[in-house]
C-alpha cells in the first residue's frame, strides 16, 4: 500500500506564515521610524562635521589648557561673597568643552565686589572635591556663603548666558 501525502498545502502554508512574519517585522520597523521621526525631527539635519574640523577644536581647546587658572580653595570657602564655582579635571572633555564659556563669565566677573567667579581642579584638590562631594566633571555649585557651606547646585546649559542669569537670579 502506497501513501501519497501531499505536501504543497504545508509548504504554501509555511511560506505563508513566513510571509506574514516579515510584513510584520516591516510595519514595526516603519512605526518606528515614525515614531523617531515625529519625537526627533532635528536628529539628521545638522551638517556633520568633518575629522579636520574636530581636530581643530581639540587643538584650540588643548592648546588653552595653560590659561585655565585654579583658584586657592581655602580663599574660596572663607568669603562670605556669593560664588560660583566650577569643578573640573583637565583631562575631562565636558570641562574642556565647557571653559571657554566659564571663562568668559570669570572674565566678567573678574573686578567683581559682587561675585567671586572660581574653579577647581579636583585632580589637584581631591581632598577639598571629595569633601563637596563632587562625583562628576564638571560640577557648578552657587554658593551663596560658601564660608558656611550654602549652595545650590547648578544644572543648566553649559553657557555663559545661562549660567550668568543663574547668578544673578539666585
Amino acid at each position: 500500500m502506497k501513501v501519497k501525502v501531499n505536501l504543497s498545502k504545508a509548504a504554501r502554508c509555511s511560506d505563508n506564515k513566513i510571509q506574514i512574519a516579515l510584513w510584520v517585522i516591516l510595519g514595526v520597523f516603519i512605526v518606528a521610524v515614525v515614531i523617531f521621526a515625529v519625537f526627533y525631527p532635528n536628529r539628521f539635519s545638522k551638517k556633520q562635521e568633518s575629522f579636520d574640523n574636530y581636530n581643530a577644536l581639540m587643538e584650540n581647546m588643548s592648546s588653552n589648557d595653560d590659561t585655565i587658572k585654579d583658584d586657592n580653595p581655602k580663599e574660596v570657602f572663607a568669603s562670605t561673597k556669593p560664588t560660583l564655582v566650577l569643578y573640573y579635571a583637565p583631562w575631562c572633555g565636558h570641562c574642556k568643552t565647557m571653559k571657554p564659556e566659564y571663562e568668559k563669565l570669570k572674565k566678567k566677573y573678574e573686578n567683581s565686589s559682587k561675585y567671586n567667579i572660581v574653579m577647581i581642579n579636583c585632580d589637584d584638590n581631591k581632598d577639598i572635591c571629595t569633601k563637596k562631594g563632587i562625583n562628576g566633571f564638571p560640577t557648578v555649585k552657587l554658593y551663596t556663603n560658601p564660608s558656611k557651606d550654602k549652595h545650590k547646585d547648578y544644572e543648566g546649559p553649559r553657557t555663559e548666558l545661562a549660567m550668568d542669569s543663574f547668578l544673578k537670579n539666585n
